[in-house]
C-alpha cells in the first residue's frame, strides 16, 4: 500500500509545479526544467528534455539531455550529502561562457551541504562548447566529482571522455576533424582561490591520447586578399598526442607530432604551399620541440620561398608550477632560422620595448637565425628586415617612416651583446595626439639599438640611438606649442634641425643634443618684433623628477643679423648659453636658469621697456658704448617669459632689469647708467614711468621676479 502512495504522490509531485519551484529556489545560482518526469522506486527518478544553467563565480554554464535517469541514495541525505550514484544522461548539450560579472556564493561554514555524482554517463554527447571553442560529434563518458556549497572545495573523481570522428572549430575556424580521442583526467581537492585560475592544473591529471586531421594552417596570408593561386588545401594534415601530464609534470615518453601543409604568402602577395612538421618528445630529464616549414623546390635571389626550422629543448619534464622567467629562460634552448613574409610585424614590438615607443608595423620579409643557449643570445644570431613601417613615440612626437633593419649578436671580451640597426629613408615628424600635422620632415634617419644578450634583461637594458641631420622645418610656428604662448612665439619662418637622442627600454630619453637653424625667422617677446637668423644648439641629460624632466648643459643659442621692426637700428647679434639649466619637456615646455650672453649692444634690451625716443638723449652713447655682457636668471613657462637680475655691462656703461611678460603683456623695471647719466623706468599695464632722481635707489628697492628656488630647479 506504501509503495502505491509512493507511485501516485511521486509521480504527481514531480510533474506539477511545486517539483522545479523547490528545485529552483534560487534561481540566479541553479535553474533546472524538464517536460516529463517519472519515478518508480524512492530514490529513482527519469527525467525527459531536461534542462539545468547555473552561475558559478565568473562561469555560466548550462547542460541540455533528452534523457536523464539516476538514483539519489538516500541515506546520505544524515550527513548533509546529496549523493547521486550512476546517472545516465543521452542527447547531450553542454555550454560553458565567461560571465560579466563573479557571482560569489555565500559565506563558507563547515556544515554547508555536500552535493556528490558518483558518475554521470553518456554515450551521446553531441556538442561541448567552452567560450567560443566547440567540439562536436559523437563522443561518450563518464564525469564524478563532490563539491561542498557555499564556496567549499572540489574534487573529481577519475573521469574519461573519449570521441570518434568529432571536430573541434574555434568560432567559424575549423582546427581538428575526423578527430578521436581518449581523454582521463582526475582532479585533487580545491577550491576557486586555491589554486587560483589554470593553476588547478598543478593538482590533476591528465592523460590525452588523440588522432585527427588538421586543416591547411595559413601563416601569413590576408584572408581577405583576393590572391591567384589554388584556393583549396593540397590536402589535409594529420596530429596524433599521447601525453600524460601529471601534477604539472609531463611523463616521459609522452610525444605529439603533426604533419600537413602550410599556406603562406610571397612578399607579392601570391600564395606558397610548403610541407610542415612538428613534433614534441618527452625523456627523462628533458621536453624536446621541432617545426620545420620548407617547400619542394627551394627559390634563389629575390625568390626566396618561405621556410623556417626551429629545434628547441626544455631542460625539464614540469610545467607547472611556473618557474620564474629567469630560471625558465635558464632551461630553454632554441636553434631556429628561416625566411619567411609575415601580415603584420607587430609581434616583434614586445621584443624589443618594454612599453611600446617603438613599434614595428605592417606585412614584411623577416630573414632570421637564433641560437639561445640556456636563455642566452648566442652569436649567429641575426635578423633582417628588408622593408617595415617604423613608429616611434618620443617626447609627445611620433616619428613615422619605411625603414630596414639588420640586427645581430655578437661576441666581446665582456661577453655577447646584441644589436639591431635601422635607417628611415624618409620619415616625419608630428605630435603625439589627434589629429597632428607633420612639422618635421627629414631623410636618413638612424636609429641604433644595442643590448644585452642575457634574453631575460634584453629589454630592460636596451639603448637605442636616434639620430638625424638636415631635417627640413616648413613652417617653425610648429615650436610654439612648446612656448610660453603670446609671451614668446615664432611668428613665420622655416629652418633645419638635426637631433641625436639616446633612449632607453621605458621610451624616455635619458640624454640627447638637438640643434636648430633658421634664416630669416620672425620672433615675438612680448609686443616687439624681432627679425633675424637663429641658431639652437643644446644638450639634455634626463634629471631625477617626474615627468620628461632634463638637465640642460651647454644650451647656446646664437642670434644675427636681428632687426627690431619699427626701428632704423643697423643690425643686432648676440650669443646666449644657459648654465644650471632644467627642462621640462612636457607641452608648454618649461625651462629655468642662468644665462650669460655677448651682445653687440643693448638697444634691443632697453626696445623692450620703450621706444628709443622716449629715453634721454644721452642713452644713444649708451649704445654706442658697444658690446656688453650680460648675465641673467631665466625663466619660461606656460604663458609667461621672465628675466631677472639681468646685469648688461661693459668698460663705460650699465643696465640692470627685471622684465616678465605674461600672455603678451611686458612689466617690469630698468636701469641705464651711462657714466654719472642714470635713468629708471619701471613698465607696467602699458604704462611707463620714469625715474630721473635717485634711479639706482629706486631700483634697487624694486622686489625680484623669481625666488631661488625657482632659479635652481622648478
Amino acid at each position: 500500500m506504501l509503495y502505491v502512495v509512493y507511485l501516485f504522490a511521486g509521480n504527481i509531485f514531480l510533474n506539477s509545479p511545486l517539483a522545479p519551484r523547490l528545485v529552483n529556489r534560487q534561481p540566479e545560482t541553479l535553474e533546472a526544467h524538464w517536460a516529463r518526469a517519472e519515478t518508480w522506486w524512492p530514490g529513482q527518478v527519469r527525467l525527459e528534455r531536461l534542462r539545468v544553467q547555473g552561475h558559478a563565480r565568473k562561469l555560466l554554464w548550462s547542460v541540455e539531455a533528452g534523457q536523464a535517469r539516476g538514483r539519489l541514495l538516500l541515506w546520505a541525505l544524515f550527513r548533509r550529502e546529496l549523493r547521486f550514484g550512476r546517472v545516465q544522461i543521452t542527447d547531450v548539450d553542454i555550454h560553458v561562457q565567461p560571465a560579466s560579472s563573479d557571482h560569489k556564493p555565500p559565506p563558507w561554514r563547515p556544515d554547508a551541504w555536500w552535493l556528490t555524482f558518483e558518475g554521470i554517463e553518456t554515450t551521446s554527447l553531441r556538442k561541448l562548447q567552452w567560450g567560443e571553442l566547440v567540439m562536436e560529434g559523437n563522443a561518450a563518458g563518464v564525469v564524478g566529482f563532490t563539491h561542498q556549497l557555499r564556496g567549499g572545495t572540489t574534487q573529481i573523481f577519475p573521469s574519461v571522455l573519449t570521441a570518434s570522428q568529432a571536430a573541434l572549430r574555434y568560432r567559424s575556424q575549423p582546427w581538428l576533424r575526423a578527430l578521436s580521442f581518449k581523454l582521463q583526467f582526475a582532479f585533487d581537492r580545491y577550491s576557486y582561490d586555491d589554486p587560483p585560475g589554470w593553476h588547478k592544473l598543478e593538482r590533476a591529471r591528465i592523460h590525452l591520447v588523440a588522432d585527427g586531421a588538421t586543416p591547411i594552417i595559413n601563416l601569413g596570408v590576408n584572408s581577405g586578399a583576393n590572391v591567384s593561386g589554388p584556393s583549396a588545401a593540397p590536402h589535409d594534415g594529420h596530429v596524433a598526442v599521447d601525453l600524460l601530464l601529471d601534477h604539472g609534470v609531463l611523463a616521459a615518453g609522452g610525444h605529439a607530432s603533426w604533419n600537413g601543409p602550410v599556406e603562406t604568402a610571397s612578399a607579392g602577395g601570391s600564395p606558397q604551399y610548403l610541407g610542415g612538421q612538428a613534433t614534441i618528445s618527452v625523456t627523462d630529464d628533458k621536453t624536446d620541440g621541432h617545426f620545420s616549414a620548407s617547400p619542394a623546390v627551394t627559390g634563389t635571389g629575390a625568390n626566396i620561398a618561405n621556410h623556417m626550422l626551429i629545434d628547441a629543448r626544455l631542460d625539464s619534464r614540469r610545467l607547472l608550477p611556473l618557474p620564474s622567467s629567469k630560471a625558465a629562460l635558464a632551461l630553454l634552448s632554441v636553434n631556429a632560422e628561416g625566411h619567411w613574409q609575415f601580415e603584420s610585424l607587430a609581434w616583434l614590438q614586445p621584443l624589443t620595448a618594454v612599453k611600446p615607443w617603438l613599434r614595428w608595423n605592417g606585412a614584411g620579409e623577416v630573414d632570421a637565425a637564433l641560437r639561445l643557449a640556456h636563455g642566452q643570445l648566442m652569436p649567429g644570431s641575426r635578423l633582417t628586415i628588408p622593408r617595415l613601417a617604423f613608429t616611434a613615440r618620443i617626447l609627445g612626437n611620433i616619428f613615422t617612416g619605411s625603414a630596414s633593419a639588420d640586427g645581430l649578436v655578437e661576441a666581446d671580451p665582456r661577453g655577447a651583446h646584441s644589436s639591431m640597426n635601422l635607417m628611415v629613408k624618409h620619415f616625419v615628424v608630428a605630435p603625439d595626439i589627434p589629429a597632428g600635422e607633420p612639422y618635421l620632415q627629414g631623410q636618413a634617419l638612424q636609429v641604433a639599438m644595442r643590448s644585452s644578450a642575457d634574453l631575460l634583461n634584453f629589454r630592460d637594458t636596451a639603448v637605442t640611438r636616434l639620430h638625424f641631420a638636415h631635417a627640413e622645418v616648413p613652417d617653425l610656428r610648429a615650436y610654439n606649442r612648446y612656448l610660453p604662448g603670446k609671451s614668446l612665439f615664432f611668428i613665420s619662418g622655416h629652418g633645419s634641425m638635426a637631433s641625436d637622442l639616446t633612449v632607453d627600454g621605458k621610451g624616455d630619453v635619458s640624454d640627447g643634443r638637438m640643434q636648430l637653424h633658421s634664416d630669416g625667422a620672425r620672433l615675438a617677446i612680448g609686443p616687439s618684433r624681432l627679425n633675424g637668423n637663429i641658431d639652437l644648439d643644446t644638450r639634455l641629460t634626463m634629471a631625477k623628477r617626474a615627468g620628461h624632466a632634463f638637465d640642460v648643459h651647454d644650451f647656446n643659442l646664437s642670434m644675427n643679423g636681428v632687426r627690431v621692426e619699427g626701428s632704423n637700428d643697423p643690425p643686432w647679434w648676440t650669443t646666449a648659453t644657459l648654465e644650471r639649466g632644467t627642462l621640462d619637456w612636457d607641452r608648454p615646455m618649461q625651462l629655468n636658469g642662468t644665462a650669460t650672453m655677448r651682445m653687440k649692444d643693448v638697444s634691443v634690451l632697453l626696445t623692450l621697456f620703450a621706444d628709443r625716443g622716449a629715453f634721454p638723449k644721452w642713452v644713444a652713447h649708451l649704445i654706442d658704448a658697444g658690446e656688453a655682457q650680460v648675465r641673467a636668471n631665466v625663466q619660461a613657462r606656460k604663458g609667461e617669459f621672465v628675466l631677472d637680475h639681468l646685469v648688461a655691462t661693459n668698460q663705460r656703461a650699465l643696465v640692470m632689469a627685471r622684465l616678465r611678460i605674461a600672455d603678451g603683456k611686458p612689466a617690469g623695471d630698468i636701469y641705464a647708467r651711462w657714466g654719472i647719466l642714470d635713468v629708471g623706468v619701471a613698465m607696467a599695464n602699458g604704462e611707463r614711468q620714469f625715474h630721473l632722481l635717485h634711479a639706482a635707489r629706486w631700483y634697487e628697492a624694486q622686489p625680484d621676479l623669481l625666488t631661488t628656488t625657482e632659479v635652481v630647479a622648478h
